[in-house]
């Protein structure tokens, strides 16, 4: 008689964790099934919580977006603090990005530091800053301001570029454009010599 009344209870208890468990396997299932929406990212996403609430900064933050024509943008840093009374604005160091120009050609920038406008979409990046393409163009500057939604990226200062073939010198330097129609303006006394090796 225990035999069976133990024997009912096992039975019963099946009945209420089976189903209980096919629940949860398929609630597993949409859930990493779900195609993240870029439009929900949320700039510097990787955040350690504990790390934000004992010093006040991110380690290694990561922004990531998409321009106006779909071309995806990411900055990358080493560290980002907020800017007292600018909620808004973040503070970077060792700043390193990675643009699509095309589907062939990328552009890789790297500053010492940097502040993103979240609410603007800005980035003004300054000291040593370096855009380099995969193509083979090389620029310095001391400061860049990069839009975040549409691709324009300005130098109100002296920049220098080295290339194949050429090396140009320029007081400031102005990039827009879309995918496969990048225009570069260059001003302000432009010096170049260019030097064609065929």
């Amino acid at each position: 008689m225990a035999a069976s009344n133990a024997y009912s209870r096992f039975v019963a208890w099946v009945k209420v964790i089976l189903p209980l468990l096919a629940l949860a396997l398929l609630s597993t299932l949409f859930l990493f099934s779900r195609t993240p929406d870029p439009n929900r990212a949320i700039p510097f996403a990787n955040v350690d919580v504990e790390e934000l609430a004992r010093e006040q900064s991110l380690g290694r933050p990561r922004f990531a977006g998409t321009l106006s024509d779909g071309r995806e943008v990411i900055f990358t840093a080493d560290r980002a603090t907020p800017v007292a009374d600018q909620p808004d604005h973040i503070a970077a160091t060792d700043i390193e990005a990675r643009v699509d120009l095309s589907a062939e050609a990328i552009l890789l920038i790297v500053a010492e530091t940097g502040l993103f406008n979240l609410a603007a979409q800005m980035a003004d990046l300054s000291r040593s800053v370096g855009l380099t393409t995969s193509t083979g163009y090389r620029l310095s500057t001391e400061m860049l301001q990069f839009n975040l939604t549409e691709f324009m990226a300005e130098s109100p200062g002296a920049v220098s570029v080295t290339g194949p073939d050429l090396t140009l010198e320029a007081g400031s330097m102005r990039v827009t454009g879309t995918e496969g129609n990048n225009l570069v303006v260059f001003n302000g006394g432009v010096r170049m010599l260019y030097d064609p090796q065929n």
